[in-house]
């Protein structure tokens, strides 16, 4: 080991060289013959030797291997002592950069391990070509850093410094003197970090890109490192897939491709499953068929490929194409005979395989469902979203997969850019997605990559095969062998190694990012010390003052620098007590008080103590449950992030918050089971979400026309269902319905109904007329009186969804009121299809009304006259209301208001009143806002007397449109930027733009009610609302209507 003085030797030597050079430097600056500076040159070359020889021997074994790391970069031959090429004149400048930057790194080294910021951001100013290496004792600034714990310095180092952050320590000992393996060397800051437990750093270091396999000397990778650390070791733990279907509970020592080169032989940790097209859940295959799922796979190199495997199930035959991972029956062409097929499990390790991935849709605000293009697989550009269709990962996605399977990660976090840069989290062990809103959900696979059998690595795609060729699996064996033969380039391979050797932007980690506020209870006098310590000087002394001030205050609120990763502190007084009521209101208030404090300060997230689960000793149990429940009940009122900050050792506490949270989560599942009913005559029709097996109705209606349904219910009845359905259609497979017993189900009959879907509108509308007739007659035979009615055709057969539930629930209705039957009809919707569930509530709400008490504004005005406009006074209420509200919204953009008029429309009002009851009804909330709309004078007349009928844009309306363009040629293009509706705007100063001087100078805007409703962001080819929602939007300030009643006109202001 160097000591001090062999330190303090070596840093002699740098500088009596450094002195030389700059000597060297100055004298040529002299000089004007060639042949002296040739001279002057050589010259120096002979004093550092001489230099050398005088001061190496004196020099351990450690400073001499570090002074010649740098020397061996001017061609300094150690064995020779003697530099093999000429010194120039630009050469040296660089070298005696390089030997002040060696000469400085030793008090950098130390720097980062004090954690002084300000002289790392001195160093790698003046010496960035050194921030990587490791100084005199062999750890890097990096490595230091996060062996410390100082954050905001690892922070500067990655993103400010370029520090790479997967750089390992060097040595500079002779390999000969060490004695046993030092874990330093070869270290990373990763491994550093995961040793002392620094959660934080680990996070912020894979974050960005850290490699959690990498070996050090020692043999241990990151992983290892921290596993006598309880919070790294959990870290892990959640962060990393450790299997499929084995029973694993040891952490993974390697990557999936160090798995391969280790244990060549394949490993079957997967599952095979299938998803009929008309359906979004996935079945297993049966063992056997599993299993020759696998061996199709599992292949030699000189073994022809095998694109298509015959299976057989218990009732029929099928095919499973090995190449698109399709399921086909014995009608190849019905589309309710085909089925998705995917292996959740990593192709590298069960087939030594690459892969394509693939994402579909299942839900997406905007996605429509075509029934052409269902087998059709998209390529990731903007376009329309297809529902229930795969869509190809372009190179740099499908990358990120990769190597996130090969790091065995759990999961990805990827912003999508062809569906407006959404922020999607790919589950890797369930192989689904979602975006953070749920608004967006689906599925991933992969399928095998294939190449020609060419030996030129050429892709094909496994949907448009070439004629007549032969395909093989693109192998992680036959890679090796075609770089081998020379056949690839070294970059080409180098892709498929899938390793972290860069970050790829747009793989996001998500983990915990830091918290907007900081909850402290002062009577924990540790965790306050600690706090008041981490954050320095200055949140100690702003603490005191504010205490000082007034010790007394709820919430003493603090904003500070990033030391503690928030924003704020929120300091809260707080004491125990043994009765459990007063311990209750003490909690509740506490909640209350500084949620409503962070809501008032504009922040977003909140970090929460287990408060008195320490030392008061306090009722665990109790304390989280009061905890949980009070933050749930406040987040309906404040929309804030709220986490619980639990010290890692107390497993007991974190295990009881996790219950009360899951006990939580179950009770809204059951208090938010959505449910909406209407009296039909003597019988009722009802709308919930929930398992059509699970219904205790008399009969259960299932489609034997729809596989996956129909799969379902067989598999949920039991055997006698299945028998005694296969006798039924074996004896009649055309029936246009079976009837089963019950089997497991909680129901008295099970009818398969024949339905066919069909994309023409009149067709698709009588055939679902004819099924509930057919419905109708059968139950009625039976003596039943209650129904559970799954979604047929929603979506699953690419039919129109507001055709099939509108005549649904319209049918139903007529059918029941009709024949005066006391009937219970449950229409049960998925859970996940929240829009089609909406859909149905909409539907179900129409043509119900019940009489509504006519109530007109307190304001309006009586009239003999047949009048609907009304000039408001100067002096009233209502008209500073008006004026105050638009001088807001309209500052700069208007000098006067000429009039403002209130617009006493009854036959609209009382439209208006009865959409908003609906809507009230429907949603149970108020969605109602006071938006504008501006327009030209003569457009102003008609809105008043025929309201905002989107037919202006058609016949009726030229002027109203085309006036709009001619003040403006891009407002035609504004106006249906999100979705062709009557628009309107919270901002007056937008609407402005779409209003017209008239031949007095002045303008005109309404100032209307608008019912939004359920919003979604709407772009310019939806001619209609989406299904499932009442309006579309910009996300921000504009909203778009598709309902003549869904906005009313209530003043229209003149103004110039």
């Amino acid at each position: 080991m160097t000591s001090e003085n062999d330190e303090k030797k070596l840093k002699q030597c740098l500088q009596l060289i450094i002195n030389a050079i700059s000597d060297t430097i100055n004298n040529l600056k002299k000089q004007s013959r060639q042949s002296n500076q040739k001279q002057i040159l050589s010259n120096l070359q002979e004093k550092i030797n001489g230099l050398l020889d005088d001061n190496l021997s004196s020099l351990s074994s450690q400073c001499r291997n570090y002074l010649f790391d740098e020397l061996n970069e001017y061609n300094y031959n150690a064995e020779e002592k003697i530099f093999s090429t000429s010194f120039t004149e630009d050469k040296l400048y660089h070298f005696l950069h390089d030997l002040q930057g060696r000469l400085s790194l030793s008090e950098a080294c130390q720097a980062a391990w004090n954690g002084d910021q300000n002289m790392i951001e001195n160093f790698i100013k003046n010496y960035p070509k050194l921030k990587d290496k490791s100084g005199l004792y062999g750890t890097t600034l990096l490595y230091s850093a996060a062996r410390n714990n100082h954050f905001n310095l690892v922070r500067y180092l990655i993103e400010m410094g370029k520090c790479s952050v997967n750089t390992q320590n060097k040595d500079y000992i002779d390999r000969g003197s060490l004695s046993t393996l030092k874990a330093t060397i070869g270290s990373t800051a990763l491994h550093a970090a995961c040793f002392h437990g620094h959660l934080q750093i680990v996070e912020y270091l894979i974050q960005h890109g850290a490699d959690y396999f990498i070996l050090n000397n020692a043999f241990e990778t990151p992983i290892e490192n921290g596993q006598n650390k309880p919070n790294i070791r959990q870290f892990f733990t959640n962060f990393l897939l450790f299997s499929y279907s084995r029973n694993a509970n040891i952490l993974p020592k390697r990557t999936i491709l160090e798995e391969i080169e280790k244990s060549p032989e394949a490993i079957i940790d997967c599952f095979w499953e299938y998803k009929s097209f008309s359906h979004d859940r996935w079945f297993p295959f049966t063992p056997d068929s599993s299993s020759r799922l696998q061996q199709a796979l599992i292949i030699d190199s000189d073994t022809k490929f095998i694109s298509e495997i015959h299976l057989k199930a218990s009732r029929e035959a099928f095919s499973v194409s090995i190449v698109q991972f399709l399921r086909s029956g014995k009608n190849h062409d019905h589309i309710e005979n085909l089925a998705w097929v995917r292996c959740r499990g990593s192709s590298l390790l069960n087939f030594h395989c690459y892969s394509q991935w693939q994402i579909m849709f299942i839900r997406h605000p905007t996605g429509i469902t075509n029934s052409s293009s269902s087998i059709e697989v998209f390529d990731m550009i903007k376009t329309n979203i297809q529902l229930n269709s795969w869509y190809n990962s372009n190179d740099k996605i499908n990358f990120l997969f990769e190597r996130a399977m090969n790091y065995r990660r759990k999961y990805i976090t990827i912003n999508l850019d062809f569906i407006n840069n959404e922020k999607i989290t790919f589950n890797l062990e369930n192989f689904t997605f979602t975006n953070q809103e749920n608004t967006i959900e689906g599925f991933l696979r992969w399928i095998p990559k294939l190449i020609l059998n060419d030996e030129k690595l050429t892709l094909v795609n496994n949907f448009q095969l070439p004629p007549n060729s032969d395909l093989i699996l693109l192998t992680t064996s036959y890679l090796k062998q075609v770089k081998l033969n020379g056949t690839i380039s070294t970059d080409e391979f180098n892709q498929y190694n899938l390793k972290y050797d860069d970050v790829w932007n747009g793989d996001i980690l998500d983990l915990p990012n830091q918290t907007d506020v900081i909850v402290i209870c002062t009577s924990s006098k540790s965790l306050l010390e600690s706090v008041l310590e981490a954050g320095g000087a200055s949140l100690r002394k702003s603490f005191q003052i504010k205490y000082k001030e007034n010790p007394r205050e709820s919430v003493i609120s603090i904003t500070i620098d990033d030391r503690l990763q928030a924003r704020a502190v929120y300091f809260v007084a707080w004491q125990p007590n043994a009765d459990s009521s007063i311990l209750s209101q003490s909690i509740e208030d506490l909640v209350s008080n500084v949620m409503e404090k962070a809501a008032s300060e504009n922040y977003k997230s909140i970090a929460f103590p287990a408060i008195g689960c320490g030392r008061y000793g306090c009722s665990i149990s109790h304390v989280a449950q009061i905890l949980v429940r009070q933050v749930q009940r406040q987040i309906t009122k404040y929309p804030i992030m709220v986490s619980f900050v639990i010290h890692p050792d107390r497993t007991d506490i974190c295990d009881e918050f996790q219950k009360q949270i899951k006990l939580l989560q179950g009770e809204d599942k059951i208090s938010t089971t959505k449910r909406m009913s209407i009296k039909v005559g003597q019988g009722k029709i009802e709308v919930k979400k929930g398992d059509i097996t699970k219904q205790e109705v008399d009969v259960i209606l299932g489609s034997s026309s729809s596989e996956n349904l129909r799969q379902v219910l067989l598999e949920a009845g039991g055997k006698q269902v299945e028998d005694a359905y296969s006798e039924e259609f074996r004896v009649n497979p055309n029936s246009l319905i079976i009837s089963t017993p019950p089997g497991q189900l909680p129901c008295k009959r099970i009818f398969f109904l024949k339905w066919e879907p069909n994309k023409d509108p009149e067709i698709l509308r009588q055939s679902i007329i004819d099924l509930i007739w057919n419905l109708i007659q059968n139950v009625n035979s039976y003596n039943f009186t209650s129904i559970a009615f799954p979604a047929i055709g929603c979506g699953e057969h690419a039919c129109s969804v507001d055709i099939v539930v509108k005549t649904m629930v319209t049918e139903m209705k007529q059918q029941i009121q009709n024949r005066k039957l006391p009937w219970i009809v449950t229409f049960i919707i998925h859970p996940n299809e929240q829009n089609v569930y909406d859909e149905f509530c909409k539907q179900l709400l129409a043509s119900n009304h019940e009489p509504i008490d006519y109530k007109l504004p307190s304001t309006w005005q009586t009239s003999n006259e047949d009048k609907m406009q009304f000039i408001l006074s100067k002096n009233t209420n209502e008209y500073k209301s008006i004026v105050m509200d638009f001088d807001e919204t309209m500052k700069n953009n208007y000098q006067e208001i000429i009039k403002i008029e209130r617009i006493q429309n009854e036959r609209w009002y009382m439209q208006y009143l009865a959409h908003a009851r609906d809507f009230q009804k429907r949603l149970n909330e108020d969605t109602e806002k006071f938006l504008y709309h501006g327009c030209p004078e003569a457009a102003a007349y008609s809105i008043m007397h025929d309201c905002f009928n989107r037919s202006f844009a058609g016949v009726n309306g030229i002027d109203l449109f085309f006036l709009y363009i001619l003040s403006n040629i891009c407002i035609f293009i504004l106006g249906t930027a999100y979705g062709v509706g009557v628009y309107f705007s919270s901002s007056g100063a937008y609407s402005h733009r779409f209003t017209k001087r008239n031949s007095n100078g002045e303008r005109c805007m309404f100032l209307a009610r608008v019912l939004v409703g359920k919003t979604t962001i709407g772009n310019k080819s939806m001619k209609t609302r989406p299904v499932g929602f009442d309006s579309t939007t910009d996300g921000n300030h504009i909203f778009v209507t598709y309902h003549d009643a869904q906005a009313y006109a209530e003043y229209l202001i003149t103004y110039k």
